[in-house]
């Protein structure tokens, strides 16, 4: 059999998920146990607030500027309200005490941080937090890195991704963007993750959050820099379905490492309960999930506590769907919503692929960026249009080795498995004997080869000739209603129409 179980079940998953919608709620993709787990955690840090508004490490404690801007991003992606009267239980709040704390802010991380909180807060326009930016600006190097070099961060790259997630929240254009971004890009490992420190050898934590920063940058999901890196997470994932952070922080999977993750994933417009995120029966979320304990805080590891307040309000915003900045919808990746008009910025519901879009967002076949938008205009990658092909069939966990046979497919490319599989189900061949052309993009004309490619076999079967190596194809395509209303044979293909096209054929696999 050419369509295999686990294609049927996908196409079966498809048709629910799109009937199930927006429905996930907030507590996006952990459902309705992720919701019970962040509202214990929202209970245990109520009773972990101090008097003067803010959080401390133990009860009883000196509060701590860090803890509570952890703590502010943690409530703000859980729906509270951070300066509202629940969290003034003596009259002063999170903010009050942020605002009227005398602590020194240091290191670059501190600044970012206290950032974070206030847009979290919905406080990004306060003297306070337009003071922050200023500062923020004035540490960018002239090559666009973010550090002060005074206080001994020079290819610090956690100072320098923090900074830029914090001035994101802003809702603004990072100056110098494009050499920032570049910076980045060049300190990514050859493993495809990255470090804390220039030179460093890579972690899970780190990697995760480079991953959220380069999407924010413009870095598509689909690129080749924040597929190696999802790749390199994936190696980090542990028997239990957690994630450890690397080497230097042990083995062992951790919470804080399977929150960092989780937001990376997000991010990208996966998933986390996804096949693709699971060992078995586990993966991230049921890991952290089993870190909770009966105050509601997480302990750090298996048996062991470790700054619960900070450990908590990680867990809370990975469980609640909410990579950084947390004020930013994302595009709400994991439920395909950005909010009651729509599911992206950019996408009306009357536009003419919504209700494709929609199917295949819901599915997890496509995701959107992280500025929430869809980009329905945006052309498509021959490497992107096979993935989007073989995950809309189902067929992502079947193995294969066959594009080995391609030079420019590299081992551990993020979509050399995708090219095997469509090349064994005889979907795609090459541009040659040799190439594949990963990132060329995919004409019109072979849209429609690789969809009738994928028909069922009997509609297979009257493909015709004619002046060009397409012409049976292309007339085969639109018989069956697989092509858009706008195709054209010798353009590139938008995301749109490949949506458009994708929803049709897995139309036509269902009525099977």
């Amino acid at each position: 059999m050419r369509k295999q179980i686990t294609g049927l079940v996908g196409i079966i998953l498809l048709f629910l998920l799109l009937m199930q919608g927006s429905a996930l709620g907030a507590a996006g993709f952990s459902g309705k146990q992720g919701e019970d787990s962040i509202q214990k955690g929202v209970d245990y840090l109520h009773r972990m607030q101090n008097p003067d508004g803010g959080f401390c490490a133990q009860k009883g404690g000196a509060s701590s500027k860090a803890l509570t801007s952890w703590v502010v991003m943690a409530l703000a992606a859980a729906g509270e309200d951070p300066a509202g009267s629940a969290w003034t239980p003596a009259g002063k709040g999170p903010l009050d005490f942020l605002n009227a704390s005398a602590q020194p802010l240091e290191e670059t991380c501190d600044y970012a941080r206290l950032l974070l909180a206030y847009t979290a807060a919905g406080k990004g326009s306060s003297p306070e937090a337009q003071e922050l930016a200023q500062t923020l600006l004035s540490f960018q190097q002239p090559e666009g890195q973010f550090w002060q070099p005074d206080q001994g961060e020079t290819g610090m790259i956690n100072a320098h991704m923090w900074s830029q997630l914090a001035l994101a929240s802003l809702g603004e254009d990072i100056p110098q963007g494009e050499k920032a971004k570049s910076w980045l890009l060049g300190q990514q490992n050859e493993d495809g993750g990255f470090g804390w420190l220039e030179g460093m050898e890579s972690d899970a934590d780190d990697t995760a959050v480079a991953v959220q920063i380069l999407l924010l940058l413009g870095e598509g999901p689909e690129s080749a820099s924040v597929q190696q890196a999802l790749t390199f997470l994936k190696g980090f994932q542990q028997e239990n379905g957690g994630f450890s952070a690397g080497e230097w922080m042990g083995k062992e999977a951790n919470a804080a490492s399977d929150a960092w993750v989780a937001q990376a994933i997000l991010a990208a417009g996966e998933n986390p309960l996804e096949e693709k995120w699971a060992v078995g029966e586990k993966n991230l979320v049921t890991h952290l999930l089993s870190l909770q304990t009966q105050d509601g805080s997480f302990n750090w590891k298996e048996g062991v506590s470790s700054s619960p307040v900070t450990t908590t309000a990680y867990a809370i915003m990975a469980l609640a769907g909410k990579p950084f900045p947390v004020n930013l919808s994302h595009g709400d990746q994991n439920s395909g919503t950005t909010g009651s008009e729509g599911l992206f910025t950019d996408l009306s519901p009357g536009y003419w692929a919504y209700n494709s879009i929609e199917l295949l967002v819901n599915a997890g076949v496509l995701g959107g960026y992280p500025d929430g938008t869809f980009g329905p205009e945006k052309p498509v990658t021959r490497a992107e249009f096979t993935k989007f092909l073989v995950s809309g069939l189902g067929l992502e966990s079947q193995k294969s080795e066959a594009a080995a046979r391609f030079q420019d497919v590299p081992a551990g490319h993020w979509a050399r498995q995708f090219v095997s599989v469509a090349l064994d189900q005889g979907f795609i061949t090459g541009r040659s004997e040799t190439s594949f052309d990963l990132n060329g993009k995919i004409t019109g004309a072979e849209l429609a080869a690789m969809l009738v490619r994928a028909l069922p076999e009997e509609k297979r079967v009257d493909v015709g000739t004619g002046p060009y190596w397409y012409s049976g194809y292309v007339e085969t395509a639109k018989k069956e209603g697989l092509l858009a209303p706008d195709f054209q044979e010798n353009t590139g293909a938008t995301r749109a129409q490949c949506a458009f096209s994708i929803s049709q054929l897995i139309g036509l696999e269902a009525e099977k």
